[in-house]
């Protein structure tokens, strides 16, 4: 399969506030993870094949967990083309 993106908002106990510093240890794992990204105000986009994203996304639950959280609640979005598909694809419309 080709590329998929994936705008994805991790919510350590269902809160986008107040997570007690989760997230920026969430974005280090997520540039740890060595696929293409963008952090945004609202959401990270992440770029790779399904299963890489997938993977990604499991550790980011799994990381909430380990770092306090009693529940995670992650909403996810997926871009997916037979051609592929990009983080610049999507931008091309904005710049």
């Amino acid at each position: 399969m080709n590329n998929v993106t994936a705008g994805f908002q991790v919510l350590p106990n269902g809160q986008d506030v107040d997570t007690n510093g989760m997230i920026p240890r969430i974005v280090e794992v997520v540039k740890e993870s060595g696929l293409r990204y963008h952090v945004g105000p609202m959401e990270t986009v992440v770029e790779g094949n399904i299963d890489e994203v997938f993977s990604l996304l499991k550790r980011t639950q799994e990381l909430g967990v380990e770092l306090g959280a009693s529940e995670v609640l992650t909403n996810i979005k997926i871009h997916y083309n037979p051609d592929g598909v990009s983080i610049e694809d999507k931008m091309t419309h904005v710049n």
